[in-house]
């Protein structure tokens, strides 16, 4: 597992297609962070994965390991108790029964029990949600936060980034908010 150095840059990768590479700008104690499954289109393995694992994307969502590295930490979206309590989504009490037994089952048989394995503290949940009115934050959008919360200090670059895809998400918001931390030199765009 890859320890955070004080001089340790976070590239934050998003899954747009990739126009230009920013490879020569990694050094070795910096951390690639990337999203469920990667965008093929950029080739960085990640450092840190964040994965959106509620109850219908563990049913759909398929792991690509090429694009992990062998010291990857995994960052879940919710906890168990997140999912059984249905403290972020309104889900039916059948589904979150099956969730506490398909879950376990879904990350043995992704082979992510093979990483140290994370969960995003719900504060932060609680933070961007409050930042959008009250909708559900993207996945990127928790990293990011995470990110800058947790290691104030450090550099934070995000890349492909287009703040579009599932229509559940606050897109307008959420350009709006990363706008606002670009500008007061929050996270930097590359």
């Amino acid at each position: 597992m890859k320890t955070v150095q004080t001089h340790s840059k976070f590239f934050i990768i998003g899954n747009a297609d990739e126009q230009n590479s920013i490879a020569h700008l990694i050094q070795h104690d910096d951390i690639v962070v990337r999203f469920n499954n990667p965008n093929p289109n950029c080739t960085l393995k990640a450092d840190w994965i964040f994965i959106a694992n509620g109850y219908t994307q563990i049913r759909h969502l398929v792991i690509e390991h090429q694009f992990l590295k062998p010291e990857t930490q995994i960052f879940f979206r919710y906890s168990k108790k997140d999912i059984f309590y249905s403290r972020y989504q309104n889900i039916p009490m059948h589904k979150r029964i099956k969730y506490l037994w398909r879950f376990p089952k879904w990350i043995k048989k992704s082979q992510l029990d093979q990483y140290f394995i994370n969960t995003i503290p719900s504060n932060i949940y609680r933070h961007c949600a409050d930042s959008l009115g009250f909708r559900q934050p993207s996945t990127g959008l928790l990293a990011i936060d995470y990110i800058c919360q947790q290691y104030p200090k450090n550099t934070v670059y995000i890349h492909n980034f287009t703040s579009e895809g599932w229509t559940g998400h606050n897109w307008d918001d959420e350009k709006q908010l990363i706008h606002t931390w670009v500008k007061t030199g929050r996270i930097i765009t590359i």
